[in-house]
C-alpha cells in the first residue's frame, strides 16, 4: 500500500484539471504528428520482389524455366512506401512471348520496364539483381498416359477386396516441351494409405504434381476401392470324363467337394454350373496297373478365393460292352 501511494505522488498529472490533461494530450499529438511527417519525409531504400510472367503461344513451350521473379532497390521518400503498403501496390512484369526458336530477357530491358510500371520521378531504381538470361523455346507436346497407382491398404478380418482398384479416369493428360514429354510412358498418383477397410472406399486421389514447365490434367482422379466381407462356401461339383475309351467308364466317386473362400455379394448365385472339374484319362496311370486319375479345375468364377477341391483325384473302372466280351471270347476260342 505505501509503494502504491508513492507512486500516485510522484503522477504529475495528480494535480492537474482536466482541462489542463486535454491540452497536454492535444500537444502530444500535435509533436507525433510532426515527428511522422519528419521521418517519412526522409529517403530509404527497400528490397522489393517484381513478379515476371509469360504468355507463350500455344504451340511453344520453356526447354528450362524462366526466372518467376526479381529483385530490385527501391529508394524513395518513406511516404511513399508507406500508400504503397496500404494499398497493397504489387510489383508485376508481363511479357509476350514470340513465336520463335528463344527467348530472352535483359537486365537493361527489365530496368526499362520497371521503370515505366514505377512511373514516378521521386522514386530511383538503385540496384536491379538481375543479370538476364537467354532460353531456347520447344514444340509443345500433349500425350495421354495411363496413370499408375500406389496404395497401401489393410482389411478387417474377413474383409478383403473383391476387385482391382479401380480409378476415373484412367489416364491423364501431360503437356510441355517434346524433350521432357516424349519419355513419359505413365504417371503416378500420390500413395493411398487407407487401414481398418470394412466396406468400400470411394474418394479422390490426387495425381503427382508436375514438374516446373508441364502440365497434367486432371489434378485428382476418383478411387474406388471395392471391399467386402468373405466367408467359406462348399459345393458339390460333378465329374467329367474325357477322353474316354470305347468302353463305358465309372469313376468313384463321380462328384467331388470344393470348398472356396467367396463374398457375401456373390454367396447365394454361386452353382455347380460355374465349375468344370474334369477327370482326363489320357493322364491316367493304368500303365502302372493304377486305376486312378487326377482332378483338373478348368473353369472357376474369377472372385473366388483359396479353392480346395477334396479328393484330389478318382478312380475308374471300366466296364466292357457286350460286344466287346463276345469278341474277346472268339479271339480265345481261335487261340
Amino acid at each position: 500500500m505505501l509503494s502504491l501511494r508513492k507512486i500516485k505522488l510522484r503522477n504529475p498529472l495528480a494535480d492537474k484539471s482536466q482541462e489542463d490533461r486535454t491540452v497536454l494530450l492535444i500537444c502530444l499529438a500535435i509533436a507525433f504528428v510532426f515527428w511522422l511527417l519528419v521521418k517519412f519525409s526522409k529517403d530509404y531504400t527497400v528490397v522489393r520482389e517484381v513478379e515476371l510472367s509469360y504468355e507463350l503461344p500455344d504451340t511453344k513451350a520453356f526447354a528450362n524455366s524462366p526466372p518467376k521473379a526479381v529483385f530490385v532497390n527501391l529508394k524513395a521518400q518513406g511516404w511513399y512506401f508507406l500508400v504503397a503498403g496500404i494499398t497493397g501496390k504489387d510489383f508485376h512484369l508481363p511479357y509476350r512471348v514470340p513465336d520463335r526458336s528463344f527467348f530472352g530477357l535483359t537486365s537493361a530491358q527489365v530496368r526499362s520496364d520497371l521503370e515505366d510500371l514505377v512511373n514516378d520521378k521521386e522514386v530511383e531504381i538503385t540496384n536491379l539483381l538481375f543479370d538476364g538470361f537467354r532460353i531456347v523455346l520447344e514444340d509443345r507436346l500433349e500425350k495421354q498416359v495411363p496413370l499408375l497407382s500406389q496404395y497401401e491398404l489393410a482389411m478387417l478380418p474377413e474383409y478383403r477386396l473383391v476387385d482391382s482398384v479401380r480409378m476415373f479416369p484412367d489416364s491423364v493428360w501431360i503437356s510441355g516441351p517434346r524433350s521432357m514429354i516424349e519419355p513419359i510412358n505413365y504417371w503416378r498418383t500420390d500413395s493411398l494409405v487407407l487401414s481398418d477397410l470394412s466396406q468400400t472406399y470411394q474418394g479422390q486421389l490426387p495425381v503427382r504434381l508436375a514438374e516446373e514447365g508441364m502440365r497434367v490434367s486432371p489434378a485428382s482422379v476418383q478411387v474406388t476401392v471395392p471391399v467386402e466381407r468373405f466367408t467359406e462356401k462348399s459345393i458339390f461339383i460333378p465329374v467329367e470324363i474325357i477322353n474316354p475309351p470305347p468302353d463305358s467308364i465309372r469313376l468313384f466317386p463321380d462328384k467331388a467337394l470344393v470348398k472356396c473362400v467367396i463374398g457375401l455379394g456373390n454367396y447365394n448365385s454361386l452353382r455347380a454350373e460355374d465349375f468344370r472339374l474334369v477327370a482326363d484319362l489320357d493322364k491316367s496311370r493304368i500303365q502302372e496297373g493304377k486305376n486312378s486319375v487326377p482332378l483338373e479345375l478348368l473353369k472357376r468364377p474369377d472372385y473366388l478365393h483359396s479353392v480346395l477341391i477334396t479328393p484330389r483325384s478318382t478312380e475308374f473302372f471300366v466296364i466292357k460292352s457286350s460286344t466287346t466280351q463276345e469278341e474277346e471270347s472268339a479271339t480265345s476260342e481261335n487261340q
